[in-house]
This record gives C-alpha cells, sequence and structure tokens, in this order.
C-alpha cells in the first residue's frame, strides 16, 4: 500500500542508491517540506481523484517521485541542464514523466504545445528565484489552471528573524541592502535568492495580476538546525523566529483559481 510512511521510504532509497551527494543533501534539507506537500496533496483531493499536475522547477525529481507514487500525471518543468543530469533523465525515464525544457520562463513558448488545463500546479523554492518580469508567466499559469483548480506555492518568508537582523545591521554599518556580492559572485545564477516576499506583498502581488485568484497564506518552518557551530547565531535567531510563527522562515500559499474575472494586468512597455 502506498502510504506516507511506505513512499518517502522509496523515495530515500532511491536518493541513497543514485549516490549523488547534491541529489542526498537536498532531500535531506527538504525532505520536512516534502512531506508538508504530501500532506497538502492528499487533504485536498479526499476523493483521490486522478490530477493533472504541472511542476514548475522538477529539480532532481523528489516532487515528482510522491506525486507519482500517489497515481497522478505529472508534467515537469525546469531548464535543460537539470534536465541533461544523468541521474535525473534516469529517474525520468523511471517515473515516465512528460518532461518539459524551457530556458526562457518570461515568455514559456513551451506551454503553447501543452493541451488542456491542470488541477494543480507546484511551484516551491522558485518564486524567489525569479528575475524577470513575470506577467506574461503568470498569464500562462493562469490560462493553464482548471477552473477551480490550485497553484501551490513555498517561498521564503521576507520577514523571518535572521533577514530582519542581517538587514538592520548591514543598514546601520552601510554595508549593504539586499544580497551581497558574495552571494552574486559565488552562485550559480539559478541560486540567487533575488527576492524574498512577505506574506502582505504575496497578496498583492497576485491581486494585481487576476482577480480570479483567491489567495490563501501560511507560515511554517522545515528546516532543522543543530544548535552548534558554524552560523550559530544564524541557526538561534533562526530558531526564536520560527517559535512566534510570525517570523517563521517558510511561507506556504494556496492560490485557489476560480475563472470568472479574467486577466487585468499587461505587460508593461520599454
Amino acid at each position: 500500500m502506498n502510504t506516507k510512511e511506505n513512499i518517502f521510504k522509496s523515495l530515500e532509497v532511491e536518493v541513497l542508491n543514485t549516490n549523488k551527494p547534491q541529489d542526498t543533501e537536498y532531500f535531506n534539507f527538504h525532505k520536512r517540506r516534502f512531506e508538508r506537500l504530501y500532506d497538502f496533496v492528499v487533504s485536498k483531493n479526499p476523493t483521490g481523484k486522478k490530477l493533472r499536475v504541472l511542476e514548475l522547477g522538477s529539480h532532481y525529481l523528489h516532487t515528482s517521485y510522491i506525486i507519482n507514487a500517489l497515481g497522478h500525471e505529472l508534467h515537469g518543468v525546469d531548464v535543460s541542464e537539470f534536465w541533461e543530469l544523468d541521474f535525473v533523465k534516469e529517474r525520468s525515464k523511471k517515473l515516465g514523466i512528460k518532461e518539459i525544457s524551457e530556458n526562457d520562463l518570461a515568455n514559456f513558448h513551451a506551454l503553447d504545445a501543452i493541451e488542456g488545463e491542470y488541477d494543480l500546479i507546484l511551484f516551491t523554492e522558485i518564486m524567489e528565484h525569479i528575475t524577470f518580469n513575470p506577467v506574461n508567466f503568470w498569464k500562462k499559469i493562469h490560462h493553464k489552471t482548471a477552473d477551480g483548480g490550485m497553484i501551490y506555492i513555498s517561498t521564503p518568508n521576507s520577514f523571518n528573524l535572521p533577514n530582519i537582523v542581517r538587514s538592520v545591521k548591514n543598514m546601520v554599518t552601510f554595508n549593504s541592502i539586499g544580497i551581497s556580492a558574495e552571494d552574486i559572485l559565488d552562485k550559480v545564477t539559478y541560486g540567487h535568492h533575488w527576492k524574498e516576499y512577505s506574506a502582505k506583498e504575496v497578496q498583492r502581488y497576485f491581486q494585481l495580476l487576476s482577480d480570479d485568484f483567491e489567495v490563501e497564506i501560511h507560515k511554517y518552518h522545515y528546516k532543522e538546525f543543530e544548535m552548534k557551530g558554524p552560523f550559530l547565531m544564524f541557526k538561534i535567531l533562526s530558531k526564536i523566529g520560527n517559535l512566534t510563527g510570525f517570523l517563521s522562515e517558510e511561507l506556504e500559499i494556496i492560490v485557489r483559481v476560480k475563472k470568472n474575472q479574467g486577466w487585468k494586468k499587461e505587460l508593461p512597455r520599454y
């Protein structure tokens, strides 16, 4: 029986057998977030209906594995660099995922060729990485989401306690505002958190796009830190912030799409 415990044990074995450090580290770090997503998908689909799911940012296919094990139809989208990784290719073939390679999400032409609509769209740990104007991107997502369908988003809460303390310190010392020079130069482009959002910003963001979007937001945390160095102060601040709830590290955003108002935001002109 495909219980939650069995699915995650199977996924863990899959990851360990692949024997890729980046695969194992990512799974271990995000496991609690994956479990929360599992709970969401199951709770919002009590009849067990087979859903048509679009995952934006398939990455190492951990979430894809879970959705597949639940018996849903899955289409995965990511940049070509990830689809070209050997272990991702092998895992995708094993799961029978429809691969959608897209290196230009601002225009998202790959979605034009997909017929029909999706019951659920997953957009986890991606929103903070967007560096382009996303109006046309969301317009296509709106078009491809079924009436009554949902978009599930997870993204860091900009008002988490370490962020607040770091920002105040950097401003008081006239050091910087926003991401650091080290972040820009030491990570690949897809690794930057160019923009993190508050709960109020997310509400406003989707309100500006369309009145068809109904947004529900929960603050939570999933990271587990050992209370010892390095970065001990960051870990302590994270723990304190997570205990408050209000200053938790993460936002879980559920966007329900009810198609009766239409699209209202157009791409600005240069």
